[in-house]
This record gives C-alpha cells, sequence and structure tokens, in this order.
C-alpha cells in the first residue's frame, strides 16, 4: 500500500500506515483487530447515528475482511485510527462512494465513546480530506450525517464543511448532507 505521510520527519515506519496525524496513525484493518471492531459496531451507543443497527461478531469480521485491503483504484476504503503513543484503537475513518465522473466522494467516521470530545474525529477528517484531495481527481468531499448528531456536525463545520443538496441518493433515511470544496 503507498505510504501517504504528509510530514516529512514522521517516525512511522510501518508500510501498513497509510496515513498519520498529530496524535494519530491510520492502518489497515487486520484479523487481530476483530474484538474492538466488533466492540466499536455492537455497542448500542457507538450506533445511535449509524445507518446500520449494531453488528454481530461475523459482522465484525465481515467489516474487516471488506476493508482489509483497501486500495485507491477501488471506489471505497477504511481504516482503524489508533494512538501514537500507544496503539490504542481510536475509531475508523474513510471514503466510500467515490465518484470519479461527478469529482466527489463520501467519507465515513467514528471515534470510540472514550475519546469523544477530544478533537480526534477533527483531527482524522482533517488528515483524511487532505489526503482525499491529494490523491483523488475529486473536487467535493460530502458527509452524510444525521441531523440529530450535532457532535459530528460540528467537526464538519470546524473543518469548513458547509450544508449541501445530498449529493447521491439515499434510501436510509434523512441525512443533512455536509459538503467540503477543494481549496483553490
Amino acid at each position: 500500500m503507498n505510504e501517504f505521510l504528509f510530514n516529512k520527519d514522521d517516525s512511522v515506519e510501518n508500510r501498513d500506515y497509510a496515513l498519520a496525524s498529530d496524535r494519530l496513525v491510520f492502518r489497515t484493518l487486520r484479523s487481530d483487530d476483530h474484538g474492538v471492531v466488533y466492540r466499536q459496531f455492537s455497542d448500542s451507543d457507538m450506533c445511535t447515528f449509524f445507518s446500520d443497527p449494531p453488528c454481530t461478531s461475523d459482522e465484525a469480521a465481515d467489516i474487516i475482511t471488506h476493508y482489509g485491503s483497501p486500495d485507491v483504484s477501488k471506489r471505497y476504503a477504511r481504516w482503524g485510527m489508533y494512538l501514537r503513543t500507544d496503539g490504542s484503537f481510536v475509531g475508523t475513518c474513510g471514503y466510500h462512494f467515490l465518484d470519479r465522473d461527478r469529482a466527489q466522494v463520501e467519507i465515513g467516521y467514528d471515534v470510540w465513546k472514550e475519546y469523544w470530545r477530544m478533537g480526534f474525529a477533527t483531527e482524522a477528517v482533517t488528515a483524511l480530506c487532505g489526503m482525499l484531495f491529494a490523491i483523488f481527481p475529486v473536487n467535493t468531499i460530502y458527509a452524510l450525517i444525521d441531523p440529530a448528531n450535532v457532535a459530528s456536525i460540528a467537526v464538519a463545520r470546524n473543518i469548513g464543511f458547509t450544508e449541501s443538496p445530498l449529493l447521491r441518493e439515499t434510501s436510509d433515511g434523512l441525512f443533512l448532507c455536509m459538503a467540503l470544496r477543494k481549496p483553490k
């Protein structure tokens, strides 16, 4: 996998890492992540604003298999986010619905509840958006957010996302579409 470490002085040498930010490293999900992925996506607090219901252990394994080999030519990729200091799992982030014809891509992110309100989502989404604008010919990055998820809306606004008409059709409820345009 290509290395997308933007900080040239970065000390992370492991090519499993897709991206790094000040406090986080992002890497592909592996089978030994099953426990934290299952915890993340089966916890009712965490799933409050997910479009999918809490997952089973088998579904957690499927998530890892699906996202375990990201490739920039695919329409999707998702990475685990880990603390640089001790490797603790913080959450996941990635992209899906890459639409090269419309020059846009949708992102998603989730932070484990022990790390809420610590700025990790903002840090992760900022790094992710920088990478996506650098590697894809996209002009717009967007997130579909449950209107009741005020924390996620605040993250998007803090980074510069603004409300937008829906950029893709959905079948699973009403979402607020927040979009970030590529800087000129």
